[in-house]
């Protein structure tokens, strides 16, 4: 700790990445990288709090100096950056997969199951070709994805109309019940995983692994999957221009631009965060 700087009453942060610190372009907003170096250089460890896959998050991760595990897929797997080891993983039972799978079916939409690092589909789209390209994962087409379920998914994810993912998470949550969580990502998009994933359940297994008290965590995001880590860490920042559930969770709102507000998330908590 630099010399003259009050101790941290916060030793953990959980980061979200879209939409908090990365834009829609997939680039780290300008200053992020700099508030993230004043949080390490305090001695507060900074996890990322993600749904996006592994590979693409250890990417950031290395990009912004960070060591502490991640927190990826919604909360569904917690992995060590660097050499990948694996220290939290709620896949999805198989009767649940397959059911899940089957409703999707059922609407006759794009499916994708995310499993051992890899994204599997019955079709190749376009899209779906630059995603893994862009984030370096590999794509696998099958004929049936219910039938590489022997092992657990991850998680599995739909992509059709608004009005279908509607219909899809209805279907979902009578059939599935609270053995699933479903993320709805935006209107065309939804991600199902199992009922103990979720940030909230992810950020509380790190931190008791690393020994940081509840009352001594901050988690800062911006979207409806954000709100369960905001909800249990000590200190929960709703930032940019979160919708009002995700507000409603947090402690603080900092809602000047996704651009900036996080910026000025970090810079206050390092005023009013001493001890």
């Amino acid at each position: 700790m630099h010399c003259g700087q009050a101790e941290l009453k916060y030793r953990l942060v959980a980061i979200d990445l879209d939409g908090t610190i990365v834009n829609r372009d997939g680039v780290i907003v300008p200053g992020a990288g700099d508030a993230v170096q004043r949080l390490l250089a305090r001695d507060v460890g900074v996890t990322l709090a993600t749904g996006r896959m592994y590979q693409p998050s250890n990417r950031f991760a290395q990009e912004l100096g960070l060591s502490a595990p991640l927190i990826c897929y919604q909360g569904a797997l917690i992995r060590e950056p660097g050499d990948g080891a694996v220290l939290w993983h709620k896949p999805l039972p198989l009767p649940l997969a397959r059911t899940v799978m089957t409703e999707i079916r059922r609407e006759g939409i794009h499916q994708y199951a995310y499993l051992d690092g890899a994204v599997y589909v019955e079709e190749l789209r376009e899209g779906d070709v630059l995603y893994a390209q862009r984030n370096g994962v590999e794509l696998k087409l099958v004929d049936d994805l219910a039938a590489l379920c022997g092992g657990q998914p991850t998680e599995i994810a739909a992509r059709g109309t608004p009005d279908e993912i509607d219909r899809l998470i209805a279907g979902i949550r009578v059939r599935c019940g609270s053995g699933v969580i479903v993320n709805k990502v935006h209107a065309s998009f939804c991600e199902i995983a199992h009922a103990g994933s979720g940030k909230g359940n992810a950020l509380t297994f790190l931190a008791e692994r690393l020994g940081i008290p509840q009352s001594e965590t901050v988690a800062i995001g911006d979207s409806p999957n954000d709100v369960s880590m905001l909800e249990w860490a000590g200190l929960g920042i709703a930032v940019g221009d979160a919708p009002d559930e995700v507000r409603a969770a947090a402690d603080w709102v900092i809602g000047d631009g996704a651009q900036g507000s996080f910026c000025t998330a970090v810079a206050r908590l390092l005023d009013d965060g001493a001890r």
